[in-house]
């Protein structure tokens, strides 16, 4: 995949959880443990976001730690990011429980979960291994997404 095929895929990943600013093309290289990757996404001093050339899937890459898979594929990573930014849009619609009621907090709390783990069955429908992991890229995504409603 070359660089403007990998723009051209990207383009409209605003709204992934990911904190980094999003690269231009062409992108800058770094080689991992001999692979060559695409640097999408930096966000300074902590990480980058990249396409692995040889396979198009999308991995974190932290200034000090361990390379962690965030997608098998970028279309994964681009279904990712849209069902991502639908659930926040229900998330910002939100307007919680009746003031009136006693159980606000019990009923909040039952909305947050149900949100997270329709995203997260829906995440595994499109590329399980993404979210094999409590502590993947997306999996914590879609947990701090949840606590947003329960705030």
């Amino acid at each position: 995949m070359n660089d403007s095929e990998v723009a051209l895929l990207l383009a409209g990943c605003a709204r992934c959880p990911y904190p980094g600013v999003w690269q231009d093309s062409p992108f800058t290289e770094r080689v991992v443990d001999g692979a060559r990757y695409a640097v999408v996404a930096v966000d300074p001093g902590l990480s980058v976001l990249a396409l692995r050339r040889d396979d198009g899937s999308l991995w974190g890459l932290p200034e000090d730690g361990v390379s962690h898979l965030v997608n098998s594929s970028a279309e994964a990573f681009v279904a990712f990011s849209r069902a991502y930014e639908e659930a926040a849009a229900e998330v910002e619609a939100y307007e919680g429980p009746d003031d009136d009621l006693d159980d606000d907090e019990d009923l909040a709390l039952q909305a947050a979960d149900a949100l997270t783990e329709a995203l997260l069955e829906r995440f595994e429908r499109l590329d399980a291994e993404a979210v094999a992991d409590e502590n993947s890229f997306w999996h914590v995504a879609a947990e701090e997404l949840g606590y947003g409603m329960n705030v």
